[in-house]
């Protein structure tokens, strides 16, 4: 056997043994993004989506680069994740192939880096789409026939252990999980808009920013955005989920 064979053995195993290790659904998926960005070659930045209120919601990333990725999706109303959830079909294209499609997404796209993107949807037990895999690769074509077969495996398991734990879960439980991802990503929102306007950044650089604090000071990065935002206003964030997503689905 390979050893390649090897690390991908070992990381379908270590998804599994996740299910008894973090029994927290968000904490799940979070391995789940890892796993699926890490299982394909080269490895590639990985955000699942959830629906929240009917509304599109980053519920875990591999990399802050593709909540980022997603969100942009999400403002434009337009892009692979989002065709995903509409069309309940698998969605695999290059830079030059969103530039046709998705002409608002494909800009941001390209300045972040990302020449490939992979959707994968996530189904619900009566077959309508409840959110999506995204993959985000640097380098055009990066997704062979494999790599989707291995992310449809990864989504495939999300789905029915998401099924699952909606069963056992209470709804309070539901709620206070997804709206602390609503209210995580809200501060990363208006931390980036603060650094935006006082150093006249881009939204990939002020983003970057809030990720490299993060990354030196071993923090997570709603709690570096909450400082930008304290520092900014002289007030504490306000942690309210809102309501301001463009396109409903």
């Amino acid at each position: 056997m390979t050893f390649e064979m090897d690390v991908e053995n070992e990381l379908v195993a270590s998804l599994q043994v996740s299910l008894i290790t973090f029994p927290a659904l968000q904490s799940y998926l979070g391995r789940v993004a890892w796993v699926a960005a890490t299982i394909v070659d080269p490895p590639a930045w990985c955000g699942i989506t959830s629906l929240h209120g009917g509304w599109p919601v980053t519920v875990c990333v591999s990399d802050e680069r593709a909540r980022l990725a997603d969100q942009v999706q999400y403002d434009a109303g337009e892009g692979p994740c989002l065709e995903a959830m509409w069309s309940g079909a698998v969605v695999d294209v290059d830079d030059d192939e969103a530039a046709r499609w998705w002409g608002r997404y494909h800009d941001h796209a390209r300045e972040a880096g990302i020449h490939s993107m992979l959707s994968i949807p996530l189904e619900g037990v009566d077959r309508r789409s409840v959110g999506a895999l995204n993959l985000y690769g640097e380098r055009p074509n990066a997704f062979t026939g494999a790599d989707i077969q291995r992310a449809e495996w990864c989504a495939r398991d999300a789905t029915r252990t998401v099924a699952h734990w909606l069963r056992k879960a209470g709804e309070a439980e539901v709620r206070k999980g997804l709206e602390g991802a609503v209210i995580t990503r809200t501060l990363v929102e208006e931390a980036m808009g603060i650094l935006m306007a006082q150093h006249h950044w881009d939204a990939p650089r002020a983003f970057g920013w809030l990720r490299h604090l993060s990354g030196n000071d071993a923090r997570r990065l709603h709690e570096v955005a909450s400082d930008v935002i304290r520092e900014a206003t002289r007030r504490p964030p306000v942690l309210q989920a809102p309501f301001g997503l463009h396109r409903r689905w």
